[in-house]
């Protein structure tokens, strides 16, 4: 009862509390604008009959915060485009969240009215994830932290990055672009009994198997070739005192990729397999502003249209992930943007009735 959804009802309980009017099932289409200026949105209202009423809605200002693109399977095909595979990487992505950001006025203000903008398409807050995760909502619960705890490798049994750089909190997410790299968007979180109790666990239970030649079976891996991976990540194993709250000396040694840090031999069954694929949190994209939160043309800021939010999430980042920056462009650049909008609107309105 937590999370997301609990902030999001605390917000709009303070905002009926001050007398906000809240529209359900009035998806903005496009907004109107006058040389950069905020004149009027434009929405589908659907009605209780279920028949659509089309509203303009005018106002001093505007606050944009509609999320970004990472729903928009379209879009990100687009953005990732086709593989030297012959893949297209994006068919096989999973959406961590809602189903309902598909950046419809991201690209509007983009491509329809030129706003500036910030951040490369490709680029996202991206997880490796279970692969039975459903396409969207899978939240939280789908993620696989057992990565640092043992080997991951991809269709082809081989390993392709290192599992131990740092600690799963600060580099989690940058395993679900590792794994939109291999064939087929797809890896296989290895482990041993050892790691068991060490991770949190996840929604679905791991494929479990008394030997790691059953695993590879299970997994529909090529058995020859992960036996000699599993045997040479083994083998290079230099275990020291193993400490998964620290940066311990456990590593390999002449192995390629090397394992820096929790590097122990996987040999004690039961063995558990997790197939992975990438998970997407949220999009970089974005629309360019600055601390003022100003949507911009051309350079120049708007004096009454704002942005917050997932929106303009690659002002703040670029790449990579780190932990908050989602709430913080929410809840810091929210307040920005709704304070910027206020202002605008006590202006406009002054102007108005001096006039």
């Amino acid at each position: 009862m937590g999370g997301g959804k609990a902030l999001v009802n605390a917000f709009y309980r303070s905002a009926g509390k001050l007398g906000v009017q809240i529209r359900y099932n009035a998806p903005v289409e496009r907004l109107e604008l006058d040389e950069g200026r905020f004149v009027a949105a434009h929405a589908s209202i659907q009605q209780a009959d279920g028949r659509i009423r089309h509203e303009r809605i005018e106002a001093r200002a505007c606050v944009l915060a509609a999320g970004g693109f990472e729903s928009n399977i379209d879009w990100l095909r687009e953005a990732w485009g086709q593989n030297e595979r012959g893949e297209w990487p994006a068919d096989n992505f999973l959406i961590r969240g809602t189903r309902f950001n598909q950046g419809v006025l991201l690209r509007h203000l983009l491509d329809d009215h030129g706003a500036d903008r910030i951040g490369d398409p490709t680029q996202a807050h991206m997880v490796a994830i279970d692969a039975r995760a459903p396409l969207y909502d899978g939240g939280i619960c789908t993620r696989i932290d057992c990565v640092s705890l043992g080997v991951v490798v991809n269709g082809e049994a081989l390993r392709f990055y290192d599992e131990g750089e740092d600690f799963w909190p600060k580099r989690y997410a940058i395993w679900g672009r590792l794994v939109a790299q291999q064939p087929g968007q797809t890896a296989y979180s290895i482990i041993d009994a050892k790691a068991i109790g060490r991770f949190m666990p996840p929604v679905f239970p791991g494929v479990k198997a008394d030997s790691l030649a059953e695993l590879a079976r299970k997994l529909g891996l090529d058995e020859v070739t992960f036996m000699r991976t599993l045997d040479d990540y083994n083998a290079a194993c230099r275990v020291g005192t193993f400490d998964h709250t620290a940066l311990d000396d456990c590593h390999t040694e002449g192995l390629t990729p090397a394992k820096t840090h929790w590097a122990r031999p996987i040999d004690t069954a039961p063995f558990y397999g997790y197939a992975l694929k990438p998970g997407i949190t949220f999009t970089y994209l974005g629309l360019k502003t600055d601390e003022t939160a100003a949507v911009r043309f051309g350079g120049q800021p708007s004096d009454n249209l704002f942005v917050a939010g997932e929106m303009m999430a690659g002002n703040v980042l670029g790449k990579g992930y780190t932990a908050g920056v989602g709430m913080s462009i929410g809840t810091a650049f929210g307040r920005i943007a709704g304070t910027q909008a206020a202002q605008a609107a006590l202006r406009q309105g002054a102007a108005h009735a001096a006039a």
